[in-house]
């Protein structure tokens, strides 16, 4: 398998069960890759793991060809960033060396072109308050200890039925393009931001939008690996590769389009900056 390039390479919403499900294969292979390539930054967006208490033994023994996996790639010179999503708790207490855990809020990363990314996992992006308020409450550390004191096995059995109840409702739960676009719009406008990219996950779409402002750049998100995928800012422009074979043996490359606001679409669109 061919070794792989870029300034980021982007992964988000895996939902991964065990680190050797079919999931797991195909994002070990395209770990491989990046170890072997020349890789700036990883960035994973959160939600990677379908339910993961970092500071629990259970889940740190579960999870560890995965670490072991993002250490190679910290050895081979790519900066990891792992962005905890809804699914993920307490990632800081994983015994993984090199890979920067971010837990919560915006995170932006420089690229070697001059420009520069701006990350969130998206449901502090656009979500309700009372759901901001539970997400504040789970992940605090009164819970996060009281959790610690249940079996490892219970707590997998018991948020692996609750994720199978959420997912089974996924296709009845409207998708509000309008109002999320709006809301990263507004994140990408904040007086704070200083980005031209803007890129998050967490609503399972694979958003490839011009700004709002139309400034240079766009907003990105990933989509789930329903659909496995990944985000590749390379020289040449920004594309999407869908791992579509067994392992990450068979892809399928294309170049980023709008999905929603093609309106808005510019000359150059999103063709990323070139080194001088």
């Amino acid at each position: 398998m061919s070794h792989i390039a870029a300034y980021l390479i982007v992964v988000s919403d895996i939902h991964l069960s065990h680190s050797d499900d079919e999931r797991a294969k195909k994002l070990l292979a395209f770990l491989s890759r990046i170890e072997s390539g020349q890789v700036d930054t990883l960035i994973l967006l959160g939600d990677i793991f379908d339910f993961c208490l970092g500071s629990h033994p259970y889940f740190q023994a579960k999870f560890a060809r995965i670490g072991e996996a993002l250490e190679a790639v910290v050895k081979s010179g790519t900066r990891v960033i792992f962005l905890e999503g809804n699914h993920e708790f307490a990632l800081k207490a994983l015994p993984w060396k090199g890979i920067e855990i971010v837990p919560n809020g915006t995170f932006l990363i420089p690229l070697r072109n001059g420009q520069s990314v701006q990350a969130a996992h998206g449901d502090m992006i656009y979500s309700h308050r009372r759901y901001k308020a539970f997400r504040w409450l789970v992940k605090g550390w009164f819970v996060q200890a009281v959790a610690r004191l249940f079996p490892g096995t219970f707590l997998d059995h018991l948020t692996r039925k609750t994720s199978e109840v959420s997912r089974a409702a996924d296709d009845y739960r409207p998708i509000y393009h309008d109002k999320i676009l709006a809301a990263v719009d507004d994140w990408m406008e904040s007086k704070d931001a200083i980005a031209q990219y803007g890129i998050f996950g967490h609503f399972h779409v694979p958003y490839a939008e011009p700004r709002r402002d139309l400034k240079e750049g766009a907003v990105l998100s990933v989509d789930s690996w329903d659909k496995p995928n990944a985000l590749v800012f390379q020289e040449h422009g920004i594309s999407r590769v869908w791992f579509e074979g067994e392992g990450a043996g068979v892809e399928r490359w294309e170049p980023v389009a709008p999905l929603v606001r093609a309106a808005l679409m510019r000359p150059g669109y999103p063709e990323i900056r070139a080194l001088s």
